[in-house]
């Protein structure tokens, strides 16, 4: 998969058939995106007004807004987390099992670029 910017959109490509699956365009720029399944079928990206916006097969599926601007994003697959940080020192965890924001992480620094596992 891969994001543009002007216009924001994204394309999915199956590089075994050297084919594209398909692309769809968005409101805002992407900032970070992550595959939450083993296929294309469900999307998660971070968009640059603050917001996760949820894909699935069909096309966008949800749309949710984070406290501050998010600058990475990461899906921790053991317990269906998907963690953003950014501009402030927490890592916000949205547990997409129950579909709600749970206590933030505290960081020791004021603000983070990047996340891995």
């Amino acid at each position: 998969a891969a994001t543009g910017v002007y216009p924001p959109q994204v394309k999915v490509y199956e590089l075994s058939e050297l084919s594209m699956k398909f692309e769809r365009h968005m409101d805002c720029e992407t900032v970070q995106f992550e595959i939450l399944s083993d296929d294309y079928s469900k999307m998660a990206f971070l968009q640059a007004d603050r917001t996760i916006e949820f894909h699935a097969k069909f096309g966008t599926y949800y749309k949710t807004r984070i406290p501050k601007v998010g600058r990475d994003m990461i899906y921790d697959k053991h317990n269906c987390d998907l963690v953003v940080v950014g501009s402030t020192n927490e890592a916000y965890r949205l547990n997409l099992e129950n579909g709600r924001f749970l206590k933030p992480y505290s960081l020791l620094s004021s603000g983070a670029n990047a996340i891995d596992q």
